[in-house]
């Protein structure tokens, strides 16, 4: 009975703060504007860096996004925004 409460209890904190159901369970979520720009949210970390690839950690994978003259933009604890030519978003 406790445990069903407490999931009930999780499941209106998480509606009530508008709380993405995807960001909870630890998924990627990547967002592409053509091939000049993908934002990437929920993941942990960089573990390469270059104009031509950048390597990122989540929590399952990792993500390679591949292009050219590559940067970023913007760098948070929530989301890395990539601009540049992207040739390829891989996971690894």
């Amino acid at each position: 009975m406790k445990k069903q409460h407490l999931k009930q209890s999780m499941k209106a904190f998480v509606e009530a703060a508008q709380i993405p159901e995807d960001f909870l369970k630890g998924n990627v979520l990547v967002s592409m504007e053509g091939q000049e720009r993908v934002v990437i949210e929920n993941f942990k970390g960089i573990s390469s860096y270059t104009e031509q690839e950048i390597r990122l950690v989540t929590n399952r994978r990792k993500i390679c996004v591949s292009g050219k003259k590559l940067r970023i933009v913007n760098y948070t604890k929530e989301e890395i925004e990539i601009s540049g030519y992207i040739n390829k978003l891989e996971y690894l």
